[in-house]
Formats: C-alpha cells, structure tokens, sequence
C-alpha cells in the first residue's frame, strides 16, 4: 500500500475512533419483538366448477389449492370467441371481522392473439350471472352484477373488495379469442396477487 492510500485509511479509521471517543454516555434499553403466527383470516378455495369437464377431451377445469390454502393454481382450456368459467374459485374470510381484498395482475397474460380479452370477475356469494353483448367480442356479466373485474392482460388497475366476517366472493373468468387468429402454441400465463388488509 502506498503512503497516500496508507495516510486516508489512517486518518478515516483516527476519525471513527475519535467520534466514538467523543460520544460520553451509551445507553441500552431492551425491547422484546414477540412473533405469534396465526392461521390465515382469508383463504382460497375451489369454487363449485372446480374440476369439472372443460373444452376438448378429457381436460377438467384445473383448480389446485395449496396445502394452507394461500395459493391457488387455476387452469382452464378456452377455445375461439367467448369461454366463460363461472365459479371456479373462492377467496373466503375465516373471521369475524372484514377484510379488504385487492388483486393485482403482477405479471400479465401475454401470447394470446391481438384483440383477445381476459377478465377475472368477483361475484357475492350464489349472485346470478346474466352476460349480455353477445355476439360481439363485449360479452360480459352485466353491469352491476359483479362486485370487480380485474384485466388479466394489463397490470394496472387492481380490482378490490371488502368480505365482512364468514363471507366470500367467488371467482369467473371470461377468456375471449378472436376467430380466425392463430392459437398459442403453449400455455399463457398471468400472475396474481391477491392482498388483504383488516378494516
């Protein structure tokens, strides 16, 4: 090492030791972090078409739930225009006290042919659903029927709702692929997060 560099680490480590020296009183006061895990208030559950016979062949609607049931894996196999999976998954609050729940796209769906739409609709417990806009590609529940939609193909805008205690929302989801356009040769995915916060 070189006097420069040996004379800047010298007085570097001097100026440490010196703002210590000059400090005249240390004081330690103890505080104790407890972590007490709990079972979660709010779950995923299969919905009732939660492994059902889907689109061509021997292929069910896919819902896996995970072991603690804080994930969910939904799978489904829509085919051109409009494919509609009604309840296939349920976000249910285990408590006494409400919850807000939001879902965010966090990776959107991408792959699908242009012009191809695929929404993720939250309905209240047994609601009716009544599409309308059919034959256009604007299928849809109607308006006010559903609580929130969420747009598995863009990652702005998340859909959110409030479960009182011991209620849930079931999960639709509507898959829109124009005819004419050329099917992806492999599975699309999109990426949700669902958070939920007490009030």
């Amino acid at each position: 090492m070189d006097d420069t560099r040996r004379a800047v680490v010298l007085a570097l480590a001097a100026t440490i030791i010196l703002s210590i020296a000059f400090s005249s009183v240390f004081v330690y006061y103890p505080i104790t972090a407890q972590i007490s895990p709990v079972s979660p208030p709010v779950i995923l559950d299969s919905g009732s078409n939660a492994g059902k016979s889907d689109l061509s062949g021997s292929n069910t609607i896919g819902v896996n739930i995970g072991a603690n049931k804080t994930s969910a894996t939904i799978t489904i196999h829509p085919t051109y225009q409009a494919s509609y999976y009604e309840n296939v998954t349920i976000i249910r609050n285990t408590d006494s006290k409400s919850y807000t729940v939001t879902l965010k796209v966090y990776t959107a769906v991408s792959g699908l042919p242009s012009d191809s739409k695929a929404l993720l609709y939250l309905f209240s417990k047994g609601a009716t659903r009544s599409l309308s806009g059919w034959p256009s590609s604007n299928l849809a529940p109607a308006s006010g029927s559903y609580l929130a939609v969420l747009d598995l193909t863009q990652t702005t805008t998340p859909a959110t709702v409030t479960l009182s205690g011991g209620s849930f929302v079931e999960v639709d989801i509507l898959v829109y692929i124009p005819e004419g356009s050329k099917m992806p040769t492999s599975a699309v995915t999109a990426e949700i997060y669902l958070v939920y916060t007490p009030g």
